[in-house]
């Protein structure tokens, strides 16, 4: 029971980092590594206490808390996942050329914005992990905008090869560096410091 208490009262105490973004008017989840080792240790206490002859008086609370401590942990897991995606397709859409182009992944993705500008907004007015975090409708939320973010993902692929396909010096750049060249569609000379990789023994033209 002491133990029990002592794992509640803790997480209590925990906050998450929920910090501005750039100027995107917007935030991000730092920090997350503390709050992963803290689920992980905890949830092993809570496992060894399952196998305890003493727990009976305890079960229902036992299995409350590990149910909370399962939720928090799935969260966190899409939650991050959600960020990755977020963070690295959040500049290429800000490209009013990049949306021009893909109006269907730039829908997606707007929708997901949306999303995820509620969601943190609303982190940052409560970042206490225990009564955020715990939210089926979270879980469901963050899921939604994966599934989304594969799919913009994935048209964004299908874009960048339909670009090498039809011009292809383009295999010799990476993704992020041919995206900032198409982003920037109505300047020739976005071009031009890619151009050492595109074509041999030119370093740039006038």
């Amino acid at each position: 029971e002491t133990a029990l208490q002592k794992m509640y009262s803790e997480w209590e105490e925990i906050i998450l980092d929920i910090s501005p973004y750039k100027d995107t008017g917007t935030y991000v989840l730092k920090g997350s590594d503390d709050i992963i080792q803290k689920l992980d240790d905890d949830m092993v206490m809570t496992n060894t206490m399952e196998f305890s002859p003493y727990k009976k008086p305890f079960e229902e609370r036992l299995n409350r808390w590990e149910q909370t401590l399962k939720l928090i942990t799935y969260v966190i897991e899409e939650w991050l996942e959600c960020q990755r995606s977020w963070l690295a397709l959040e500049p290429i859409f800000s490209s009013p050329d990049i949306r021009k182009q893909l109006p269907t992944e730039s829908e997606r993705f707007g929708t997901v914005d949306k999303t995820w500008r509620k969601i943190l907004d609303n982190a940052a007015k409560t970042p206490q992990a225990l009564k955020f975090c715990p939210s089926e409708k979270l879980l469901e939320d963050f899921k939604h905008n994966n599934k989304l973010l594969g799919h913009v993902q994935r048209g964004l692929n299908d874009y960048l090869e339909s670009k090498r396909v039809a011009f292809p010096r383009f295999y010799f750049l990476s993704n992020d560096e041919l995206l900032s060249i198409l982003s920037q569609t109505k300047d020739p000379t976005a071009v031009q410091k890619h151009l050492r990789r595109c074509f041999e023994n030119i370093g740039s033209l006038t």
